[in-house]
C-alpha cells in the first residue's frame, strides 16, 4: 500500500525536475531500452486511431532486444504470448492471401512478444502530449506514464485533478516512486 500523503510532498519538492521535454523522452527510451526509431507508416491503422492526431506523431520506436524484453515483460504477460505463438502455430498467416504481409507481421510480433513499439505524440512541438504503448507491456507503459505526465500537468493538459485521491494522479505517484524519480 502506498502512503499517497508522502509521496505527493517528494512530488511537490521535485516536480520542477519532472518535466521533460520531448528530446529528454526520447533519450531515456532509447538509451535505457535500446529503443529504434522507425517510421509511423509501417503502422497502418495508425492513420485512423483515435489515441493520436496522425500529424502530430513525434515519433515511433520499436525494442526488440530479446534480453530487455525478457525484462520489461511480466510472468503473466510472458503467459500472454505463449499463449498467442500456440493459437498462431494452430492458424498461421497466409502469406499469399494476407495484403500487407510486413504490417501483420509487426503485429504478430507485438502479439508473441518479440517487439515492443512505442508512438509518441507531441501537440504543441515542446512535450509529449500522448503516447501509446502496443504489446501490454505494463512496466515500459508506467515508466512512459513517469516521463510525460509531468509535463502534461505543468501544462494544464491534464484530463484528472492533481490530487492525491484521484486514481490517474495515485498512478502517476506511483510510477515516479517505482523508478526512482522521487529519490
Amino acid at each position: 500500500m502506498y502512503n499517497y500523503e508522502k509521496l505527493y510532498k517528494q512530488y511537490l519538492y521535485k516536480k520542477d525536475q519532472l518535466i521533460f521535454t520531448k528530446e529528454q523522452v526520447v533519450e531515456m527510451i532509447t538509451s535505457k531500452f535500446k529503443a529504434r526509431e522507425f517510421s509511423k507508416t509501417k503502422i497502418l491503422d495508425l492513420v485512423n486511431d483515435d489515441h493520436f492526431e496522425y500529424t502530430k506523431i513525434y515519433k515511433c520506436f520499436v525494442i526488440d532486444d530479446p534480453s530487455l524484453l525478457i525484462q520489461l515483460f511480466s510472468n503473466e504477460e510472458k503467459k500472454n504470448h505463449r499463449e498467442e505463438i500456440l493459437d498462431n502455430r494452430e492458424h498461421p498467416l497466409n502469406p499469399k492471401r494476407v495484403k500487407e504481409w510486413e504490417y501483420n507481421h509487426l503485429l504478430l510480433d507485438e502479439q508473441e512478444g518479440r517487439r515492443i513499439d512505442i508512438i509518441l505524440e507531441s501537440k504543441d512541438g515542446l512535450y509529449i502530449s500522448e503516447s501509446q504503448v502496443r504489446a501490454s507491456c505494463e512496466k515500459l507503459d508506467r515508466y512512459i506514464n513517469a516521463l510525460i505526465v509531468g509535463a502534461i500537468i505543468e501544462n494544464g493538459l491534464e484530463e484528472y485533478p492533481v490530487d492525491i485521491h484521484d486514481e490517474y494522479f495515485q498512478f502517476y505517484l506511483e510510477n515516479l516512486d517505482q523508478f526512482g524519480f522521487l529519490n
